[in-house]
């Protein structure tokens, strides 16, 4: 194939995309309503009960501060309040999991963030694959069609599984992304659990060390782990897709 071929192959594939994230889908309609509804109401229900401002989420100690006030429903307050920064990233994902290091522990609080973290996901993925969000994807135009191709073909799984590994990258819009592919939502849910886990352990474990341990060298190590993990990672990927 030469390169003019290549090209316009391209072209149509990315047409192909377009027309897909354009097309809403009825898959997972039901369960995109319940889930919205279960979390719109959980969300109101949390501010009315304790009103918040995002200032005081802003800090480790505000949001510790603020979930240690619920006493001991503490738990569900801090799922809902990852539930939502996994669906709209108002509040850091670092700082979050090393306040529920310092609330809960390392074991307790990597549960909780993990499962919140993988709610609110799949709850993006579900509506996008309703709606058809097309238009939350116009700001990473090329980006996210590139990897909205990646998502339709057999490699959606890694595609995802290297997207989750690059903590950096917009968690929203991976999960809009695959929710308008043809991508599985198993292949989707198995690919963000995994790929998920590694930094909710690591940035748990520093935050609970920040108060348990004084093991400043290995916290240390661990944070250089964090940073030079995912850069390794974004150049392999290039370098393959080169």
């Amino acid at each position: 194939m030469n390169f003019i071929e290549r090209e316009k192959e391209k072209s149509n594939n990315m047409k192909n995309c377009r027309d897909l994230a354009d097309r809403p889908s009825g898959s997972g309609q039901p369960f995109s309503l319940i889930s919205l509804a279960v979390a719109a109401v959980a969300i109101l229900g949390l501010y009315l009960y304790k009103p918040v401002s995002l200032e005081e989420l802003s800090t480790i100690e505000g949001t510790v501060r603020y979930v240690k006030s619920f006493g001991v429903i503490m738990p569900i307050a801090f799922l809902v309040i990852i539930l939502v920064q996994a669906i709209v990233p108002v509040i850091p994902f670092v700082l979050l999991c090393s306040a529920g290091g310092i609330l809960f522990g390392v074991g307790k609080g990597i549960a909780i963030i993990w499962v919140g973290t993988l709610t609110g996901a799949s709850i993006t993925f579900f509506l996008s694959r309703t709606m058809g969000f097309r238009w939350a994807l116009s700001k990473y135009e090329g980006k996210a069609l590139g990897y909205l191709e990646k998502m339709n073909g057999p490699g959606g799984f890694l595609a995802v599984l290297t997207l989750r590994l690059l903590p950096y990258f917009p968690a929203p819009l991976v999960n809009i992304t695959a929710g308008i592919s043809q991508m599985r939502f198993a292949s989707f849910f198995s690919a963000s659990a995994i790929g998920k886990l590694p930094f909710i352990i690591g940035y748990t474990y520093v935050g609970n060390n920040l108060i348990n341990s004084k093991n400043y060298a290995l916290m240390l190590a661990l944070f250089a782990a964090l940073i030079i993990i995912p850069y390794l990672i974004m150049i392999t990927v290039k370098k393959n897709s080169s």
